[in-house]
């Protein structure tokens, strides 16, 4: 009898532990699986599981707070003026991404190598060499500030996404938006690259991109 109730108690033990870590075990779909998306066009176009196409069209960033009324005010007109013109389905994403400052950096490192160029050359007069490398520390020190900005700081990005049948459809929709959104919004398709980053994004929140 003793055998026999060990025994029992072993296969209850068995079966809560069971239940109790079967929630740990490996059980989730790959996400190739998961992801409603077959292809990314190259034009930056998401293909979709029902063969329908998306496409992600990048809001300019804006400091709102900072912003005046009147140029705020035309920020929500404007949006309201595309959700009662656009009559398509639209979805607006926001997510915090690290801040681009690669085309400010471009611009101080050329500015950078144009001031050492005028310092190394012959026959400078002194007054531009004084002029130059002050101009220099000052292009040196915004390099500096613009990439420890990219580097430290994050801003808030919003897109939106539009929706069409076959590619002909979603070319005209990207159209149709991109006209709409004039010149508050700048919005900008995002291309194969980026919006495979986005993808990536989205599906892993705590990852960086």
């Amino acid at each position: 009898m003793k055998v026999a109730e060990n025994k029992s108690t072993k296969r209850q033990d068995t079966t809560i532990l069971d239940v109790l870590f079967s929630s740990f075990k490996s059980n989730d779909l790959p996400i190739i699986d998961i992801m409603p998306y077959k292809r990314v066009t190259k034009e930056g176009f998401l293909v979709d599981k029902q063969n329908e196409y998306q496409a992600y069209l990048r809001v300019k960033t804006n400091d709102l707070v900072s912003m005046n009324n009147s140029d705020l005010n035309r920020m929500i007109s404007q949006l309201t003026s595309i959700c009662r013109v656009y009559t398509e389905p639209f979805k607006i994403l926001s997510m915090t991404n690290s801040t681009e400052t690669s085309k400010q950096q471009l611009f101080w490192k050329s500015r950078i190598n144009k001031y050492r160029r005028v310092l190394m050359a012959d026959n400078v007069p002194e007054s531009e060499i004084t002029r130059h490398e002050v101009m220099l520390r000052l292009a040196v020190d915004n390099l500096r500030r613009v990439t420890w900005v990219e580097d430290n700081l994050t801003e808030l990005t919003f897109f939106i996404v539009v929706y069409g049948k076959n590619q002909k459809e979603l070319e005209l929709r990207v159209r149709d938006m991109t006209r709409l959104g004039g010149k508050q919004y700048d919005l900008q398709l995002v291309n194969r690259d980026n919006i495979e980053n986005i993808l990536i994004r989205l599906n892993n929140m705590n990852t960086e991109v």
